[in-house]
């Protein structure tokens, strides 16, 4: 059965690897890119925590929100973090895998689910890495996460220093994934509950990203955000996109202010 931590990595780029690293750059040039912004892109519960945990390793490399199109679909698919190297043109879709649904009770990401399947082959077909995690490891071992990630991506590149801010964290440990019974009992012993951090309901206390990082995440992105985005002066929730009509925080309800916007 398989394991988590998932990943996954096109065959190009593992041929290339292998047989010539030349042509490592020309594979990556042809990885299909995103198209669009998700103006609030849904987070789970621990997604949270865990961007700025990605930020702290991988800063100005990590976007949410990013639209992936399917054909013959009308919602696309959004990964719930995209690691992303403007200069090498490497993309990597990072999964936080809940047992189940918070407010409806539902089995998620199963053993042999055809969703994530036809999901994860997607992905790969556009040339993307896909790498899964499970919601408990992300919370109890975000480091180690991150370790996962770095790894992965110095496998690729053959650039070991970007291991050195890991010399001392401990390598993760690997869990089995739930088969759909499994995911029924956790729901029945609300075992997400049992380690999951308390909602926090003070928006004040939700760090700000400075305005510097985001920019240069933006600056340095093949993705060209064409909009004004704002911070919410009240809760620090952005940046968010300014759609002409849409004045006001998602988050925290309050309106935007022009001294809150930037291009």
């Amino acid at each position: 059965m398989e394991k988590l931590p998932t990943i996954l990595i096109p065959t190009a780029i593992t041929d290339a690897i292998a047989t010539s690293k030349d042509s490592l750059p020309w594979v990556l040039k042809q990885t299909q890119s995103p198209v669009g912004m998700h103006y609030k892109p849904p987070k789970g519960h621990s997604e949270i925590q865990f961007e700025q945990d990605l930020w702290q390793y991988f800063p100005n490399r990590i976007h949410t929100g990013l639209m992936m199109p399917r054909p013959g679909h009308d919602q696309p698919y959004v990964p719930d973090f995209a690691y992303i190297d403007p200069i090498l043109n490497l993309y990597i879709d990072i999964e936080v895998d809940e047992p189940y649904t918070h407010n409806t009770r539902q089995p998620l990401h199963y053993a042999d689910s055809e969703k994530d399947q036809q999901r994860n082959q997607f992905f790969l077909e556009a040339g993307w890495i896909v790498i899964r995690f499970s919601e408990l490891q992300v919370v109890k071992m975000p480091m180690s996460c991150c370790k996962v990630i770095a790894s992965t991506i110095a496998s690729i590149t053959q650039d070991n220093t970007l291991m050195n801010p890991f010399r001392q964290v401990p390598t993760l440990k690997p869990e089995q994934r739930w088969s759909y019974e499994e995911a029924q009992h956790m729901i029945k012993t609300a075992y997400r509950e049992q380690y999951l951090p308390a909602p926090q309901s003070d928006f004040s206390s939700k760090p700000r990203k400075s305005r510097k990082s985001v920019h240069s995440a933006h600056s340095r992105s093949p993705i060209r955000i064409t909009q004004f985005t704002f911070y919410c002066s009240v809760c620090g929730e952005g940046p968010l996109r300014w759609k002409g009509s849409y004045i006001a925080c998602p988050t925290c309800g309050a309106p935007a202010t022009t001294s809150d916007c930037s291009l």
